[in-house]
C-alpha cells in the first residue's frame, strides 16, 4: 500500500464519533458511525438500519466508517456487512471503492487491511476474516496482531475519486464461527498490474499483460538453450488478499513448452518470500484449459525457508506461473497465457 494510503488511514484515528441508534438489534447497536474529514455526510434512521448520503468532492481517498468498541472483539474471527450502496454522481474516471478494516490498540497501535477495488454497487453482503492485517508504518511496536488487546475495530468503505451518493447498512455483526467465503475470489490483472520476472542468465524472456479483443491475458514468451536445466519464472502480485478459508486455486490457461519440458510450475510466495509449489501436472495446452488445484497440495520448496513450514493464507502476495526443465532442442521456445486466476470455497 502506497503513502498516500497509509496517510489516509492515519487520518482515520481523527475521526468524530455519532452514537448509532439505528436498530435494537445488538449487532447494530454496538456500533458508531464515524464521519469522515473530507466527506460531506448526512445520516437518517430507518426500520432496517440507517441511510448515509455524501458527497466527496476530491480524488484522495477517504473512509466512511463504523466503530465497535464491544467485548466481543477478543473471540471475533471475522466481521460481516450487508449494505446498499447508489452512486448518484460518477465522474468519468478515478472511482474506486473498496472495503476497509482498522483496529486500534490499547496503546494507539493501528492494523489495516483494505480490499482490492470492488464492483460495490446494488446490494452487497461480505464477509471479511480478522486475520491477515498489516501494521501501520506509524506503530511504535511492531508486534502481531492480537485482538485480546484491541480496543477498537472500525469497518467499512475506502473511496478514491470525487463522487456523491447514499451508503445504507442493513447489517453488521461480529462472528465467532471461523470464516466461510461463499464466492470466488478473483485475482485481477489490469493493465497496470504489478509483475516481476526472474530466468536463468541464459535464457531469454518477457511477461506483460496484453488485450486481445475485450479480454485481457497474462502472457509470457521465452527462449531456452537445450541440454541444461533451466527456469523461466514470471510472478504477479496478489494485492491486499486474504484467502483465509479457500480451499483451491483456479487456473485457466494455454501454454506451448519446448520439447522435454513436461508441465509449467505454479507455486504461490508468501509475503515474506517463502515458496511453495505443487506436483500437480499443468501440461501444455494448445485449448484453454481449467485446473483446480487443492491448497493442501502446495508444499514448501527445497530451496525456500518458511518459520512455520506451512502456507499461511493470509500472507500469499503473488503467484508464479512459469516453467522449469531440460529441453533436448537446441533452442527452445515458449508461450504461456493466463485467461484468469481465482481462489475458491
Amino acid at each position: 500500500m502506497g503513502a498516500k494510503a497509509l496517510k489516509a488511514i492515519a487520518t482515520a484515528t481523527l475521526l468524530s464519533v455519532l452514537p448509532l441508534f439505528a436498530s435494537s438489534q445488538r449487532s447494530k447497536g454496538d456500533w458508531k458511525v464515524l464521519p469522515s474529514n473530507g466527506l460531506s455526510v448526512y445520516w437518517t434512521r430507518t426500520k432496517e438500519g440507517f441511510v448515509a448520503k455524501f458527497l466527496k468532492r476530491g480524488n484522495e481517498r477517504r473512509l466512511l466508517m463504523l466503530e465497535t468498541t464491544s467485548p466481543n472483539i477478543a473471540k471475533a474471527k471475522s466481521v460481516s456487512l450487508r449494505f446498499r450502496l447508489r452512486f448518484t454522481f460518477v465522474p468519468a474516471s478515478g472511482l474506486e471503492t473498496r472495503l476497509a478494516l482498522l483496529a486500534f490498540g490499547s496503546r494507539g497501535e493501528v492494523w489495516f487491511k483494505v480490499s482490492n477495488p470492488m464492483k460495490l454497487t446494488g446490494e452487497v453482503e461480505w464477509q471479511m476474516p480478522l486475520t491477515g492485517l498489516q501494521p501501520a508504518a506509524f506503530n511504535s511496536v511492531k508486534a502481531e496482531l492480537d485482538l485480546t488487546k484491541i480496543r477498537r475495530l472500525q469497518v467499512g468503505l475506502a473511496i478514491d475519486g470525487a463522487c456523491a451518493g447514499v451508503w445504507e447498512v442493513l447489517h453488521i455483526a461480529l462472528n465467532t464461527e471461523p470464516f466461510r467465503p461463499t464466492r470466488p475470489f478473483i485475482v485481477p490483472f489490469p493493465p497496470e498490474t504489478q509483475l516481476s520476472l526472474t530466468h536463468d542468465p541464459a535464457a531469454e524472456a518477457k511477461t506483460g499483460i496484453v488485450k486481445e479483443g475485450e479480454k485481457l491475458f497474462w502472457r509470457t514468451e521465452f527462449t531456452i538453450p537445450g541440454g541444461r536445466h533451466m527456469y523461466v519464472l514470471p510472478a504477479l502480485t496478489i494485492p491486499d488478499a486474504d484467502l483465509t478459508g479457500y480451499s483451491a486455486l483456479q487456473l485457466t490457461y494455454r501454454a506451448r513448452l519446448p520439447v522435454g519440458v513436461k508441465a509449467l510450475l505454479i507455486t504461490l510466495v508468501e509475503r515474506d518470500g517463502s515458496h511453495y509449489y505443487t506436483d500437480w501436472i499443468a501440461a501444455p495446452a494448445e485449448k484453454w484449459r481449467t485446473l483446480t488445484i487443492p491448497l493442501s497440495e502446495f508444499r514448501l520448496g527445497g530451496w525456500s525457508q518458511d518459520e512455520n513450514g506451512k502456507l499461511d493464507l493470509d500472507q500469499i502476495g503473488s503467484i508464479i506461473v512459469g516453467m522449469h526443465g531440460t529441453t533436448s532442442e537446441q533452442k527452445g521456445s515458449g508461450t504461456i497465457w493466463v485467461a484468469s486466476i481465482s481462489f475458491v470455497p
